[in-house]
């Protein structure tokens, strides 16, 4: 497969339609969206089944959460504690709507949903 060289982002692209692409365009991301949302998973869990690192897999997490694609069992400050486990599951109905705003957009549409 051929790699396509990354492109800058187009003056005209709405910030939300960006944040989108930076979020989903990323096949990892894709996946682990896919396996949270058949199944709540830890990030241990979820790295094995997706074969990736656990570090990599709460990046991914962070990313995902922070445009409300996944939720936690518990909040960003209390996820530290020694031998607490972090379930992770993904935020359906968020994913719609980010699914029909970049939709919106791509097919010209000029009334981007929220």
């Amino acid at each position: 497969m051929q790699r396509v060289p990354r492109l800058s982002k187009p003056p005209a692209m709405p910030e939300g339609v960006v944040a989108i692409i930076d979020a989903i365009g990323n096949g990892t991301r894709t996946e682990i969206l896919r396996h949270l949302s058949l199944r709540a998973m830890n990030a241990t869990e979820l790295a094995e089944v997706i074969d990736a690192d656990p570090r990599v897999v709460r990046r991914h997490l962070e990313v995902l959460e922070d445009m409300g694609l996944v939720a936690a069992d518990h909040p960003r400050g209390d996820r530290r504690a020694k031998g607490r486990v972090v379930m992770w599951e993904t935020n359906k109905q968020r994913v719609n709507e980010v699914a029909n705003t970049w939709r919106t957009y791509a097919l010209g549409q000029t009334n981007l949903p929220g």
